[in-house]
């Protein structure tokens, strides 16, 4: 029994010995397996079929739709306005989705012009409306435009309201201005600048002067307002002699306590005179020779001295086609009077009639008159300046479309009687200088035709006088060619 037992262990232990012996190489053999997948993975890995996922499988719908959308036109849900953005809206008619779309709100609406000129007629402006985007509505579809109170001077309005994508109401304003006038005439004197412009009675209540040392009006300037709309006359007085001066002009209109004005003129420059010894401030200044045509439209009105003119008219050809109505010991006072057989009233066509009447019948529109000499003496300086504005008043309300050029009386020459009485050189220069001023007064053109006549002593040149030893007031032909040479060159 015990010879079988150890036979048994012995065999067992056999057994178990071999199997520990193989165990390594069978481990050895599962390793390198594994190594040779390994490295077989590394060089073809798996196929995406063959690969396992990694996650789990997605539950979210795909990104692509299942169908092609089919929207339908954009529609107005909430229209913009100058605060909010609008919005649009449309929808896919297969699957109901939605989609919307902003509208910019309105940024800014500009007037392209803020001032306008009165024309008579309603007056409009363009307007130029943009979204915040930067983009420009277009009238018509995105807005309309009204206007108001935009025809006469002052404040028009537009509004500005809103139309399809679009709800706002705007209201912008630009100005209306009156019309514009310039100078027609500009004169300088000594001391004085004569004005004339054009009148712009229509939406005007006056006009602004501005005058100085230049034509920038920025240093020692001053301004000038001139009331009515009718003025066309304005004398600028205090000036210094032989200086420059500046002026312009713009038409002025209130409306509801608010000015308004248009555009300044052009500037125009002016030199005032140097005095001499027989000037008269106010009287017109040299200017450039004209051509004897420059007196086809004119008359000559005056005394004995004028028909003295008119005899050098006839026999020199020098005045154009100027008519003439004189009539020795013609005045201002007896002008005034009722015609008669006796009275002193210039003939026209042979019929003698009062100047109011004579004047406009000769169609003139310059009327050149010379009366005082006879008026002195019987009435006094101041008496004939008197009479002498009446009848200039009544000349020109019968012929309003002349204008008038009052020709200084002219001295007399030094003889025994020249300075004995009231008929003196000295009261002739007195009655002259108000006449300047009565020129200065009503518009009117004085013409100095004295200034060149006197000689050294203050008297008419012996030269010029045709009658030395007796009323020494009457001219020779030398005398008329001096007088005739400055009224070509002193004109309007």
């Amino acid at each position: 029994m015990e010879k079988r037992q150890l036979r048994w262990i012995s065999g067992l232990l056999s057994v178990l010995l071999v199997f520990l012996l193989a165990l390594p190489s069978f481990a050895a053999q599962e390793t390198d397996e594994a190594l040779t997948a390994a490295a077989q993975t590394q060089e073809e890995p798996p196929t995406e079929s063959e690969a396992e996922p990694t996650t789990e499988p997605s539950t979210e719908p795909a990104t692509e739709p299942a169908h092609k959308h089919t929207f339908g036109a954009w529609t107005l849900t909430r229209r913009a306005t100058n605060k909010k953005n609008g919005q649009l809206r449309r929808t896919c008619s297969v699957c109901g989705e939605a989609q919307t779309k902003a509208i910019p709100r309105i940024a800014g609406a500009k007037l392209n012009r803020t001032e306008k000129t009165y024309s008579g007629k309603p007056l409009t402006t363009g307007v130029t409306v943009t979204d915040q985007a930067g983009k420009k509505l277009r009238e018509g579809r995105d807005y309309k435009l009204q206007f108001r109170n935009n025809k006469n001077v002052g404040v028009a309005e537009v509004v500005i309201t809103g139309i399809g994508n679009y709800k706002c109401r705007v209201t912008r304003s630009f100005r209306i201005l009156p019309r514009s006038t310039k100078f027609t005439k500009a004169l300088a004197s000594v001391t004085k600048v004569i004005l004339r412009w054009k009148p712009v009675e229509t939406q005007a209540d006056g006009y602004q002067i501005q005058y100085g040392p230049d034509a920038t009006f920025k240093t020692g300037a001053k301004t000038l307002t001139v009331k009515g709309a009718s003025t066309a006359y304005q004398v600028l007085s205090g000036l210094r002699r032989n200086a420059v001066c500046a002026v312009r002009i713009r038409t002025l209109r209130t409306v509801n306590g608010r000015t308004f004005a248009s555009g300044w003129s052009p500037a125009k420059t002016l030199t005032t005179m140097t005095a001499g010894a027989h000037t008269i401030d106010g009287q017109l200044p040299k200017s450039a020779r004209v051509k004897s045509a420059y007196f086809d439209d004119a008359v000559f009105v005056g005394d004995s001295i004028s028909e003295g003119l008119k005899f050098y008219e006839a026999a020199n050809d020098k005045l154009g086609k100027a008519q003439f109505l004189t009539a020795v010991s013609l005045s201002a006072t007896n002008a005034l009077w009722n015609v008669s057989d006796r009275s002193k009233h210039p003939r026209l066509n042979g019929q003698k009639m009062k100047l109011e009447q004579s004047v406009p019948l000769t169609g003139a529109k310059k009327v050149y008159i010379m009366l005082g000499m006879n008026d002195i003496t019987s009435v006094g300086v101041d008496r004939s300046a008197a009479n002498f504005e009446t009848l200039c008043g009544k000349i020109l309300a019968a012929a309003p479309n002349a204008q008038l050029y009052v020709q200084s009386v002219t001295p007399r020459a030094n003889v025994q009687a020249a300075d004995i009485g009231v008929l003196n050189n000295a009261s002739i220069t007195r009655y002259n200088q108000k006449l300047a001023a009565l020129c200065l007064k009503h518009g009117w053109y004085f013409v100095n035709v004295a200034e060149d006549l006197f000689d050294s002593s203050g008297y008419l040149k012996t030269a010029y006088c045709s009658d030395p030893n007796g009323m020494g007031m009457h001219f020779t032909f030398s005398g008329c060619a001096a007088w005739v040479d400055y009224l070509y060159t002193h004109t309007a």
